[in-house]
């Protein structure tokens, strides 16, 4: 109904990552009961278990992003805006799950997107595919179950917000999704509840109708951030950081996991298992992530997918150039890039042993992703190897793409750089917000955010800089949560450093052969090209390397802390 619309009652991005923080709980996140519960109970429970296992605990902290925001998604909170119309009323929820209602809003959003009259809107075809539009949309209603309520009123809204163009153009991908498995099924359901949210949200805004709508604070940031009040500053960076977030951790998910799989298994010429791994293999390290780190990734993962195994391959599980693959596929410049793009380098690495499709370390052929994931996160002994293999490859590999030093760095440049609309006016909002941070603080003398940033010449960021601004605004853990040095003694023996890191300490040896046994240098004195000779002359490793240089970094601010209380 029109009314319906026009009163959408649309939370803030601040409301939201508010009722995650007061949602999370310290339970267990092992479930006993684990087939008596849907896919969606199973979901929320693990998103709102804060407990994290010993295994998994080092990796956690080394995620600087906060617990909040690494459970955020914009997908989540779509559903959350537009469930809320059924939370108290229960004859509205009727409504919108009868079918009869359903087709008559469907009709509506065919005859916009066609231009037609609506005893035509049954015969209309998708163009692309040559479908109908019609009859392949009512079959997605008839197996969304307790979506439906949500389905009906996306397609309400956007029959009447969407552009005609804009309706036509999603139609060919809606349908191509709707007509494969349940899972490429919810796919559709997810892209049309965010097309629907869209239409809406861009109505409101050209509606004038600023006080309720997300985009209004982002659209004055571009014209003027003077006349900004903080609170909307943070609103609209909340909104450019939501976007960025989901972007990221679908990259993160890409290079620790996915494309090494699809690399793989084109290697041994699999193409259908290659071609299964976005829809279905997905969900395995979807179910993982939410399990042991309580990560929620943008698609929401199908728990109970009886095809999962065919687009999983146990990647972290061979035997040759494993740890050469991860090397490549961590490289900044890699980042969410296809396995097609790197396929020179890749192609010349060498393996003798592929692990089966669907097969899992210990546990062997997989059932569905709830299962793993539940076994991830089981504390029996006869589980401990399992833990240890999904702890150190697929934990930690994931958790490395947000560590202070890859994620702060990737996530300010790519937002100063506008390149896409929702990202338009960064600059002038995080002005806005240094200016409130440097309030009462004397020993700030810029006057401009980037000045502040970014050394003398403009060329070097001041990582450091940036993680006080994200963590003042509640995106970034502050630094005691973050693998602070208490869980190691900060002393100058060069032992600690390489504890902390948690490498051999055989290591140690190494360094002191070759002069590197001063840790206070090494804080106070020592520049890039000075760790770049110490990386050569002990025969360091990328991964080693960046291990030390991150625990490094957090002990410079420590240090600095107890140097200016004269504490040794």
């Amino acid at each position: 109904s029109p009314a319906l619309s026009g009163t959408m009652e649309v939370k803030t991005i601040s409301d939201h990552i508010d009722k995650i923080a007061k949602e999370k709980t310290d339970a267990p996140a092992f479930l006993p009961n684990l087939n008596r519960q849907t896919s969606e109970q199973i979901v929320k429970k693990w998103a709102f278990t804060g407990h994290i296992m010993p295994e998994y605990k080092k990796f956690h902290k080394q995620i600087i992003v906060t617990d909040e925001w690494m459970i955020h998604t914009r997908l989540r909170r779509l559903m959350d805006d537009l469930g809320a119309h059924f939370s108290d009323d229960e004859e509205q929820k009727k409504k919108y799950s009868n079918k009869t209602y359903f087709e008559k809003c469907l009709k509506k959003l065919i005859c916009k997107a066609f231009r037609c009259e609506e005893k035509d809107a049954t015969r209309k075809t998708d163009p692309v595919s040559g479908s109908g539009v019609y009859s392949t949309l009512c079959s997605l209603f008839e197996k969304m179950k307790w979506r439906r309520p949500l389905l009906t009123l996306a397609t309400e809204l956007y029959s009447e917000h969407g552009g005609a163009d804009s309706i036509l153009a999603s139609f060919g991908t809606v349908i191509y999704l709707a007509r494969n498995c349940i899972t490429a099924k919810r796919i559709a359901f997810n892209f049309i509840l965010a097309s629907a949210h869209r239409a809406t949200m861009e109505a409101k805004t050209n509606g004038g109708d600023k006080e309720k709508a997300k985009g209004a604070a982002k659209g004055d940031a571009k014209k003027n951030g003077k006349d900004m009040t903080f609170e909307e500053a943070k609103e609209a960076l909340y909104e450019m950081i939501e976007v960025y977030l989901d972007q990221h951790k679908e990259n993160a998910l890409k290079s620790s996991m996915l494309e090494p799989m699809k690399f793989l298994y084109s290697k041994q010429g699999q193409t259908h298992n290659m071609n299964s791994n976005d829809v279905h293999g997905y969900n395995y390290p979807a179910a993982i992530l939410l399990s042991c780190l309580h990560v929620q990734l943008p698609l929401i993962p199908f728990m109970g997918d009886t095809w999962a195994s065919q687009g999983f391959l146990d990647c972290w599980d061979t035997t040759g150039d494993t740890k050469k693959l991860w090397e490549l596929f961590r490289k900044p410049e890699n980042f969410g890039k296809s396995f097609t793009g790197m396929r020179k380098e890749l192609d010349k690495l060498k393996f003798s042993k592929y692990p089966r499709s669907g097969d899992f370390k210990i546990v062997g052929k997989c059932e569905s992703p709830k299962f793993i994931a539940n076994i991830a996160v089981n504390e029996d002994s006869k589980y401990d190897s399992l833990r240890k293999h999904v702890g150190e490859n697929y934990i930690a590999k994931f958790a490395y793409f947000f560590t202070k030093s890859f994620f702060l760095k990737k996530c300010f440049e790519v937002l100063n750089q506008e390149a896409i609309p929702e990202y338009m006016g960064f600059p002038v909002v995080f002005q806005r917000i240094f200016e409130e941070y440097k309030k009462g603080k004397t020993e700030i003398e810029d006057e401009k955010v980037i000045e502040w940033l970014y050394d003398e010449y403009f060329i070097e960021i001041q990582i450091d800089r940036v993680w006080e601004l994200f963590t003042y605004i509640g995106i970034t853990k502050d630094f005691s949560q973050v693998r602070a040095p208490k869980d190691v003694p900060l002393g100058d023996d060069i032992k600690s450093w390489i504890k902390a890191s948690d490498l051999d300490e055989k290591l140690a040896e190494v360094f002191d052969e070759q002069g590197y046994d001063d840790l206070e240098w090494m804080l106070t004195k020592a520049k890039e090209d000075d760790m770049m000779d110490m990386k050569k002359f002990c025969k360091l490793s990328d991964d080693d390397f960046e291990k030390m240089v991150d625990i490094l970094d957090d002990w410079k601010l420590k240090f600095q802390e107890k140097k200016k209380s004269g504490k040794k």
